[in-house]
């Protein structure tokens, strides 16, 4: 993935940082893309030894000092299968030597919702390999033995578990790692369950640098960093007619712009002084919705349209729509 716009240039020479020290992994095919802001974060999240994480119009600058006890870390929910991670796949303008960040996978192996272990990858590994960077008994809730992650590791070092058929290329941590996919098949194996990534996250330490990291994906999803607000949202609502029988239906039509992933759109009648929700239904990818109503009393019936939150673009309300209703001769 590349930036190509100019703010995005902007911020990245503000920070120092030249197009020669671009680290990319190739793109997973995302499907859909999610804005993670500063709001979405979940513990452990921050920094210490005089780090830096700083979140930008596109991207979080990541700052370290030292590489001892300097580092800036994050993590927020996923929650996909693991089978459907198989690549380390994340953008990152800084140095990449002799590291550069990390990318956190916390898994549930067994998928009883609780987290087991975190797996850990890095671009200088093959895109594919990560290790244990922590296993179950750094987590509490876990129910699996200690060691449950070290036990089922595809490689140690370089010699390759039983039944595990691919090589084992290099690795970081304590030499239990594998590939994503080999990981899948190894905890799938011991546990009798399909593994469930539940939280990523990313961890600059160990090493002196400053970048900006503008992206990881974890499968079919995109998660992109941002400090921009979500986008406002314009509704439109009109009467395809202004004045009804008493048996006739109100038909309300309109557009929302701009859609946001699975936004949902809902009419609304106020009766007896309340908004109360008719009908809802998922927002079409151009905008565009139709509605069709029962009046709720003769003389003027109002109505209007809302737009539910998403990822991206913020809630919505139209302006209010009259429509008389006269009694039917």
């Amino acid at each position: 993935m590349h930036l190509n716009n100019t703010r995005g240039v902007l911020a990245l020479a503000g920070l120092g940082l030249a197009a020669g020290l671009v680290a990319a992994a190739p793109a997973q095919a995302a499907t859909s893309t999610i804005q993670i802001r500063p709001a979405d974060m979940l513990a452990p999240t921050g920094t210490a030894g005089g780090g830096t994480q700083e979140f930008l119009a596109e991207g979080i600058h990541l700052k370290t000092v030292n590489d001892t006890d300097s580092f800036a870390r994050g993590r927020f929910h996923v929650g996909v299968p693991l089978a459907q991670v198989t690549t380390v796949d994340y953008t990152w303008y800084g140095p990449s030597t002799p590291v550069d960040v990390g990318v956190k996978n916390y898994i549930d192996a067994d998928a009883d919702g609780k987290i087991d272990g975190e797996l850990r990858g890095e671009h200088q590994y093959g895109g594919q390999d990560v290790w244990v960077n922590l296993d179950t008994q750094d987590f509490p809730d876990s129910a699996l033995p200690d060691n449950f992650f070290r036990n089922h590791a595809p490689c140690f070092e370089n010699t390759p578990a039983a039944g595990v058929t691919d090589p084992c290329g290099s690795w970081g941590g304590d030499g239990y790692h594998g590939t994503l996919a080999n990981w899948t098949k190894t905890l799938q194996a011991a546990t009798g369950k399909a593994p469930v990534l539940v939280d990523g996250g990313y961890a600059l330490s160990g090493v002196v640098a400053d970048g900006v990291l503008r992206q990881i994906t974890y499968g079919p999803n995109q998660y992109v960093f941002t400090d921009q607000a979500k986008a406002a949202v314009v509704a439109t609502a009109e009467a395809k007619r202004d004045t009804v029988n008493k048996r006739q239906k109100a038909r309300i039509a309109g557009t929302v712009k701009p859609v946001g992933t699975a936004a949902k759109v809902t009419l609304q009648v106020k009766k007896n002084g309340t908004w109360t929700d008719v009908s809802t239904r998922d927002l079409a990818a151009d905008g565009a919705y139709k509605f069709s109503a029962k009046t709720v009393k003769t003389g003027v019936n109002r109505f209007r349209v809302t737009v539910s939150e998403t990822n991206s673009t913020a809630a919505g309300t139209s302006d209010v729509v009259k429509v008389h209703v006269l009694r039917k001769k």
